[in-house]
Formats: structure tokens, C-alpha cells, sequence
């Protein structure tokens, strides 16, 4: 960009030297010297009637009003130019006729117009027709101050038609209005690519306006030279103009004009300072001379001028907080949704080589948190959640929230390194425990991160594969953080085919129940078993509990689902029973999403009632997670228990458990989670079983270990008195008719290893 600038100054300058050298070459030669501006301007207008044409017809071009009426202004502006230049070669002077004066006023009118059509384009709600009333008294002010101080000095009306007077006032009043909108237009955009069209445009119109300016003292009073110092300011206005129609031609990146928040005092205190000017030029006019009566109006008319300033103050300081509102979380004071998307297509656009990398944050958990403790603990969770993501970031990353518990990063000049340490200590951030009152909440994020250009180039594209990476950072563990690649694209695609599938996988019958056994450790019998969800997908083949089941639960498809393995597990366990085979207990898990939808008692009596299934021959099993809401899970746990179904806390150790709560749930068993179990061999490890199984020996409940599969672990658990069991050493999960042959074996594993 900074070469095409050179070359375009160069442009202008190889211009001037043409001019300049015309004027020496010629000098003897008054007929041909008089050519010179006609034929320069007129070749630098042809050029400015093409770019803007070339401007206008750009496909991605919004404001083509904008450069159409540029380039009808100019063809017109052209019309007047070939007119000069047949008077010039038809009486070989340089007397500009009424034709040229016309044309060349009428051009300026639609360049005008054609301002005004722009900022009213790209400030519809904030300009409107008071700043067009505003506008015409600033006209009235300098065509008022022009005439009387430039043209009536030397202007007879006597010997001019209206026609020429009214041109003669027109040309520094529309000059004047063209250099006032075109400077609202450069400090709406002043931060924007398209600055550097406007500048040239600001530099075009304002020699323009000089050179007519001095061209309208020179003229009357018999001064104006053909090689004089106007000639070089058209010349350099034209050619001006043209380049910001070649310069915006050339803007790939560039899309639109887009505003910078605007002042309003700035655009509408200028019509009031002019007015008071008027009013002294006035006064001063008359030599001072007032009496009471014009003092009196004086000061009236500056009381009026005064309350409007007053109101404008007023009114911009209520729009400054409907903008700021509009562009700002209320809860945080960070920029919002609408800010970001802003921002991020800004920096986009702005960025040379530099890449530029979207972190999309989430709050694990934040859900749960909110809905337990409530809303006001959750905002000041957020608002703390926001200050400490800020305390980690450098001045060259801007802090967004998105909305719920969606914040984003936009970090400028992303290096891997940097990338990676930021999101690095934002995890480490919010890991810390927050202190909200009498609460200590312990919190997580999951980021994903898309970059730019390497992932994307438009904002739809950034924020859907940041969302992508977030997504998977969840499905792998939360807490950490993923760079966008190809390869998640179809880990979501897979993702998202679960999603649509899970419906008809349930329509279709592709769901199985399997059954784990329960263990007595000591003699290895069977007590219990446990009811398995497995899917058969017909084109993605066996897919794991441990990736639809998430996915269900976030859709809330796992009420369906759920309800569909009570059903099918009460109906197999008495269909057993009914065949003779020993009656044990089966286990079937439930999420706290079934809780949460509510109709959960009424759903697990409807299923005993149609398996004719006794009720203590069933245990509902839930997680610890169930004991953030006690209120309500209590409330129906206790319903259950009165009902005679036995109740169990499945992974028990890593969730949210106090004796407290175990005290007040009407609990029968208590899960030790795989984990556990997996690293028994470490001493530290095994003193946790033992301390649970101890609490369960106190509280009266059962202790389940999951996961044993090997004899050293089953040795060590027989040594900490834990007395039932389930995993890989007994039996892996069987389908139905593989289960029903160890409950004919006499229900014992031992031989089934």
C-alpha cells in the first residue's frame, strides 16, 4: 500500500511538472499556453470518471451509490471541461463562459450530494434531519460571510443577471459544504482502511475549494494569471479525487465504510458557532450601533443558542450510554457479542502479514454451579471469572463476553508461543478457587483456539472452528485447551452425525442392553448385575457409552433414552425370574438430566408396573453430581426409597460428596470409581479405599468397587474389608443370552474369568 501512495503522489507531481514546463515551453505562445489546464484538468478528470466507474462496479462494493454519484458528478464536471476547451480553441482566450460556470456548480452540487449520501449511509441512526437542518444554516452562514466580504466588494448587480449572481454565491458555499462533509466523512472512517481513500479526497476537495476560493478574489479585481497558483491547486484537486476511486479499486480487503463513533457536538455545535460569528459580523457591519431592542434579540437568540447546546450535551451523553450499552456486557463492563464481531472483522482487515488468534472460552460446569447456588452467586462467578482472565493478558489482546459463560480472546500477532502460554495461565486462572460469600467453588475452562489467516479468513469462519477446538477440549477432559485442525472437522462431523442419529438409533432398535455382574469378593458369587447401554450404529459401528452418552445428555435426548433402558431392564430381569434363574438385583444408571427434566418417579413405576418387576429387585444408580441440587434429587430419591428401589452413588470420590449430604440422601451404596482401583499400588491411593470403605462400614452402606481386574487389586481390596465387586477380572459387559447362561451356572464367575 505505502508503494501505491509513492506512485500516485508521483502521479500528482509528474502532473504539476507538465504544467509547469507547459507554461515555460509556451510562454511565447499565449494562444497554446492557454491550453495547458484545459487539457491537463480535463485528462485528470477522464481518469478520476474511470476509477469511479471501476469503484462503482466492484462486486463487493456496498456504498455503489456512493461512487455513482462520483462518477455522474464527474462526467458533468468533464462536460463543462470539453466546453472551456472549445471556447479556448474557438476565441483563444481564457474567458470562461456561463455553459462551463453551470456545468462545473452542477458537478459540485452532486459531489455534495454525493457526500451526504455516504455519512447518511454509514450513521443512519445518529444523522438524521436535525443535522440537515443544522447543515443548510451553516450554507446560509458562509454564502452570507462570502458575498459580503469576497464578491460584493467588487460585484456590481447592476450589470449581473441573476443567473451569474446566483452562481457566484453558490460556488463558495457548496466549496465550503464539500470541505465540511468530507471532514465528518474522514473522522467517521479515520480508523479504518478506507482512511487512506478519504485522504485523498479530503486533499482533492480542499485544493478545489482554495483554488476556487482564490480564483473568485482574483477574477473580479483582474488578477487571475492562466499559469498562476490556481492552476496547480485544480490540478492537484482533480487528480486528488481520481486516486481515492483508483485506491479503493485496489482494496481487497476493504468491503465497506465503516464508522468510528461519532461526537455529536462535533457535527452540530459548528451551524451555532457560525451562527454567533454571523451575529457579530452583523453587529459589526452596522459599526456597533444597537439599541435596546437588537441588544434585547441578542441576547435572546444567544439563550436559545445556549439551552440547544445544553440539550445536545444532554441528548449525546443519553446516546453515548445506548452505544456503550449496546457495545458492552452490563454484568462484566467488557465489550460484548456485537463489539467482538466488530473487532475481530477490523483487525482482520487491518492485518498485513501479523496473524491473528480467536480463544474461545467456556466455563465447565458454570451450569450446575448457577442453578445450585443461584443466580446472584453465578453473576459475581462470571464478573471474577472476567478479571482474572484479564489479569493474564497483554495490551495486545482484547477481552470479550460473549454471553452465559462465553468469554473470547482476539490476540494480535499470534505466535504459537504466545498462544499457548496465554492460554495456559487463563486455565491456571480460573482453576483457582473462587471465595463468593460462605462458598469455595472450584471451576474450570475448556479454549478452543482458531487462528487467522491459517484456519479461516472471515468471522464465520474463526468463530465456528474456535468453537470446534472448545467443543473437543470438553470431550477430552475440560481444563485445557485445542488448536483448530483439519481433523476436527470430522471429529465434529462425527460428532454431529451422533447428534442426529441418537433418535433414530433408538427408533431403529440399534440400542442393546448388556449386564455386568456383581461380585461378593470372597466367594466370588453373583449378587447383582449391572444394565449396559451399547449402540450398534449400522455405518459407524460400535460407538462408546462414553461418547453418544454425553452427547444425549447435552441434547436432553437422554430422557428418551433412559426411560427406554428401565423399561428394557425391568422387563429382562423378570422375564429371568420368571424363567426360573435366580432373582437378583439389577442396577441401571440415571442421569442428572432426568432428574432435571422432571416425571422421573413417574417414569420408573410405570416401568415396574409393565415388567411386573418387584421394586426392590431394582437399584437406581446416580452420580455425585446429583448432590448439587439435594432440594430436589432428595425430594425423589426419598420417593424412591418408599417404594422400596435401592439407591446407589455411582463413581463416588470425584464429584461433590460431603458426609453431610450422604447423611441427609436416603442412600444404600456407594461406588469407589475406577480410578481408584486402577492405582491401588500406590500407598496414598489405597489409604483413600480404606478411608472409604471405612465411612461406608460407619453410614451403614454397601461399598462397590468398579473396575478390578487384577488379583492384586482384588487381594488388596479383601484386605481393606471391601465386600462386593464388579470389572474385566469377573466378566466383562455381556449381552443378554451370554448372561443368562452364567445366572444357569449358579450364578457364580469364578470359573468365567
Amino acid at each position: 500500500m505505502l508503494k501505491k501512495k509513492r506512485s500516485l503522489i508521483i502521479i500528482i507531481l509528474i502532473n504539476l511538472l507538465v504544467l509547469f514546463g507547459w507554461d515555460i515551453i509556451f510562454q511565447d505562445n499565449a494562444w497554446l499556453k492557454s491550453l495547458n489546464l484545459p487539457i491537463i484538468h480535463t485528462m485528470g478528470i477522464l481518469f478520476s470518471i474511470i476509477e469511479f466507474y471501476k469503484a462503482y462496479r466492484r462486486k463487493d462494493s456496498h456504498h455503489i451509490g456512493f461512487w455513482l454519484l462520483l462518477t455522474i458528478g464527474t462526467t458533468v464536471y468533464f462536460l463543462g471541461n470539453l466546453s472551456w476547451i472549445f471556447v479556448q480553441i474557438l476565441n483563444g482566450n481564457t474567458t470562461f463562459t456561463g455553459v462551463e460556470y453551470f456545468l462545473w456548480m452542477i458537478a459540485r452540487i452532486i459531489y455534495l450530494v454525493a457526500l451526504f449520501y455516504c455519512i447518511r449511509e454509514i450513521n443512519k441512526t445518529r444523522f438524521n434531519k436535525i443535522y440537515f437542518f443544522n447543515f443548510l444554516i451553516f450554507m446560509i452562514t458562509t454564502a452570507s460571510v462570502t458575498l459580503y466580504y469576497l464578491i460584493e466588494p467588487t460585484l456590481d448587480y447592476a450589470e449581473q443577471s441573476l443567473t451569474t449572481i446566483i452562481i457566484i454565491l453558490m460556488y463558495p458555499t457548496i466549496n465550503l459544504s464539500i470541505l465540511l462533509m468530507i471532514s465528518i466523512l474522514t473522522y467517521l472512517v479515520h480508523k479504518r482502511i478506507e482512511h487512506k481513500t478519504m485522504l485523498f479526497l479530503v486533499v482533492g476537495f480542499l485544493a478545489t475549494f482554495i483554488g476556487d476560493t482564490y480564483y473568485t478574489y482574483l477574477e473580479p479585481r483582474d488578477r487571475y494569471q492562466p499559469d498562476g497558483l490556481v492552476n496547480y491547486l485544480w490540478i492537484i484537486g482533480i487528480w486528488s479525487i481520481g486516486l481515492a476511486g483508483y485506491l479503493i479499486k485496489k482494496q481487497t480487503k476493504s468491503k465497506n465504510f465503516a464508522i468510528e463513533h461519532i461526537s455529536l457536538p462535533k457535527v452540530v455545535i459548528p451551524p451555532y458557532v457560525s451562527t454567533i460569528i454571523l451575529i457579530f459580523l452583523v453587529i459589526h457591519s452596522y459599526g456597533w450601533a444597537v439599541n435596546s431592542l437588537s441588544f434585547g434579540l441578542l441576547i435572546v437568540i444567544g439563550m436559545i443558542i445556549f439551552r440547544q447546546l445544553l440539550m445536545i450535551k444532554e441528548n449525546n451523553k443519553l446516546i453515548d450510554e445506548f452505544s456503550y450499552l449496546a457495545y458492552h456486557d452490563p454484568l462484566t463492563n467488557l465489550s460484548n457479542r456485537t463489539k467482538f464481531k466488530d473487532t475481530l472483522e477490523i483487525e482482520m482487515e487491518n492485518a498485513q502479514d501479523e496473524k491473528i488468534a480467536l480463544l474461545l472460552i467456556d466455563l465447565d460446569r458454570f451450569k450446575v454451579t448457577n442453578d445450585t447456588l443461584g443466580h446472584q452467586v453465578g453473576d459475581e462467578l462470571l464478573v471474577q471469572s472476567a478479571r482474572r482472565i484479564e489479569e493474564v493478558l497483554a495490551p495486545n489482546m482484547q477481552l470479550f463476553r460473549l454471553g452465559g459463560d462465553e468469554f473470547a480472546v482476539i490476540i494480535v500477532g499470534a505466535y504459537d508461543s504466545i498462544c499457548k502460554q496465554t492460554a495456559d495461565k487463563i486455565l491456571q486462572n480460573i482453576e483457582k478457587t473462587f471465595k463468593l460469600n460462605e462458598y469455595e467453588i472450584s471451576l474450570t475452562s475448556s479454549i478452543g483456539i482458531s487462528v487467522y489467516p491459517d484456519n479461516g479468513s472471515s468471522y464465520e469462519e474463526l468463530f465456528k472452528f474456535a468453537d470446534t477446538a472448545m467443543y473437543l477440549a470438553k470431550d477430552s477432559g475440560k481444563n485445557r485447551f485445542q488448536y483448530y485442525d483439519g481433523d476436527l472437522s470430522e471429529i465434529m462431523n462425527r460428532r454431529l452425525r451422533i447428534e442426529s442419529d441418537l433418535r433414530k438409533g433408538l427408533d431403529s432398535h440399534q440400542f442393546e442392553l448388556y449386564y455386568q455382574p456383581k461380585v461378593e469378593l470372597f466367594s466370588k458369587e453373583m449378587m447383582g448385575m449391572e444394565a449396559l447401554l451399547r449402540w450398534h450404529h449400522p455405518d459407524l459401528g460400535p460407538i462408546s457409552p462414553g461418547e453418544f452418552i454425553p452427547i444425549a445428555e447435552e441434547t436432553g435426548q437422554i430422557v428418551a433414552i433412559g426411560e427406554w433402558v428401565l423399561r428394557n431392564a425391568c422387563i429382562q430381569t423378570k422375564k429371568w425370574q420368571d424363567m426360573g434363574l435366580p432373582a437378583i438385583r439389577v442396577s441401571v444408571n440415571v442421569s442428572v438430566k432426568q432428574f432435571q427434566h422432571g416425571g422421573l418417579v413417574a417414569i420408573v413405576k410405570r416401568a415396574l408396573e409393565e415388567s411386573g418387576l418387584e421394586p426392590r429387585y431394582l437399584e437406581i444408580e446416580v452420580t455425585e453430581s446429583i448432590m448439587q441440587n439435594t432440594t430436589e434429587s432428595s425430594e425423589v430419591l426419598h420417593q424412591f426409597r418408599e417404594m422400596g428401589i435401592e439407591i446407589s452413588i455411582d463413581d463416588f470420590g470425584t464429584g461433590y460428596s460431603s458426609l453431610n449430604v450422604i447423611q441427609q440422601l436416603p442412600i444404600n451404596t456407594i461406588k469407589l470409581d475406577r480410578s481408584f482401583i486402577t492405582n491401588i499400588e500406590d500407598e496414598s491411593q489405597l489409604s483413600m479405599v480404606k478411608t472409604i470403605i471405612n465411612l461406608g462400614e460407619n453410614l451403614n452402606l454397601d461399598v462397590v468397587a468398579e473396575g478390578i481386574e487384577t488379583e492384586y487389586q482384588l487381594s488388596k481390596l479383601i484386605e481393606s474389608r471391601c465386600k462386593i465387586g464388579q470389572g474385566y477380572l469377573f466378566s466383562r459387559p455381556i449381552k443378554a443370552d451370554q448372561f443368562e447362561l452364567l445366572l444357569r451356572n449358579g450364578y457364580t464367575v469364578a470359573e468365567e474369568q
